[in-house]
């Protein structure tokens, strides 16, 4: 409640600073729940007895069987390697940004719900048990959301975001719409698995430019100008 008093209209200046010392004392004493998001989001590796992980992880799980399981006070082997390997998206895009950027989204959303917070009902620790990890959630998914911000390692994470509106996630990926459309190439040619020597020194992301580029004719709006020759081919990147 007091790094709450900087933003009344009327704050003094002692009352300012005060509050941004309030706002210092909160992060440090609360580092430890900052730090269990960031292992769990740079290496995937998940508590299963812990209830406020699950439900994070459950707001990237689309498979509604994965989602009851991770309800369970215990989950069995059966349903713990699928739910990483979907899990697995967020460590290999958001999960990849450096370590003191992730800690500054976190106590950035942290103190955005301090902020939020009301005396009413719960106390201050219940309330944020309750609401961090969907607040951590939805950042995440904005994050991931934008194209911009991801690198792929691997064509199966090809729009798998697509997963949180689908009742199913077989064929849910954004290259399986170059399957059939033109005969070749498809998803395995963008992964590196049916090309040539030619395109296979390629990434997927760029094998799949120059598809944009020689098949689907993409405009110049749709590419960035910088260009990549590779054994004679123009590949933009």
């Amino acid at each position: 409640m007091a790094y709450k008093t900087q933003f009344k209209e009327d704050a003094t200046e002692e009352q300012i600073m005060k509050a941004q010392m309030a706002g210092i004392d909160l992060l440090q004493r609360f580092e430890p729940l900052f730090k269990k998001y960031i292992t769990l989001i740079r290496t995937g590796h998940i508590d299963f007895g812990d209830t406020e992980m699950k439900r994070f992880v459950a707001s990237f799980i689309g498979v509604p069987e994965l989602k009851q399981a991770l309800r369970r006070a215990h989950a069995t082997s059966k349903f713990c390697y699928p739910i990483n390997k979907m899990f697995n998206f967020v460590v290999e895009t958001y999960g990849k940004l450096d370590e003191t950027d992730i800690m500054t989204d976190l106590q950035m959303l942290f103190l955005v719900l301090v902020k939020r917070y009301q005396q009413i009902g719960k106390n201050f620790c219940a309330y944020l048990y309750n609401a961090y990890c969907f607040e951590v959630s939805r950042h995440v998914k904005k994050f991931t959301k934008n194209p911009a911000n991801i690198h792929y390692r691997n064509v199966c994470y090809e729009d798998y975001m697509q997963i949180y509106n689908e009742k199913s996630v077989e064929n849910c990926f954004e290259d399986k719409i170059y399957e059939n459309s033109m005969g070749i190439p498809d998803s395995t040619w963008i992964g590196g698995e049916s090309c040539s020597d030619l395109f296979r020194c390629l990434t997927t992301e760029e094998r799949k430019l120059v598809i944009k580029y020689y098949i689907r004719s993409a405009s110049d709006r749709q590419r960035s100008p910088a260009t990549l020759v590779v054994g004679g081919a123009v590949a933009y990147k």
